[in-house]
C-alpha cells in the first residue's frame, strides 16, 4: 500500500479514524493455482463502527505480468 491512504473517510459512518489490518492463515493470495507461497492480505478497517473500507496484497511486485 502506497505512504497515502486510498480512503480517508468511512463511507458508512463517517469515521476518519482508519486502522490498518492484515489476514494471516488461509488468506493467502498466490501467483500459482495450487501455490504454498502467496502475500498477505492489507485491510484498512474503520475503527469507529469496524467496515473494512480497502484491500490489497502486500507485495503486489511478487505477481508475474500477464503480458
Amino acid at each position: 500500500m502506497t505512504k497515502q491512504l486510498p480512503v480517508k473517510q468511512c463511507q458508512y459512518c463517517g469515521g476518519t479514524d482508519i486502522g490498518l489490518g492484515w489476514q494471516h492463515g488461509e488468506a493467502l493470495v498466490t501467483f500459482k493455482k495450487h501455490g504454498v507461497f502467496g502475500n498477505r492480505l492489507q485491510y484498512l478497517i474503520c475503527r469507529r463502527c469496524g467496515a473494512v473500507l480497502y484491500q490489497c496484497v502486500a507485495e503486489p511486485h511478487k505477481f508475474p505480468s500477464v503480458r
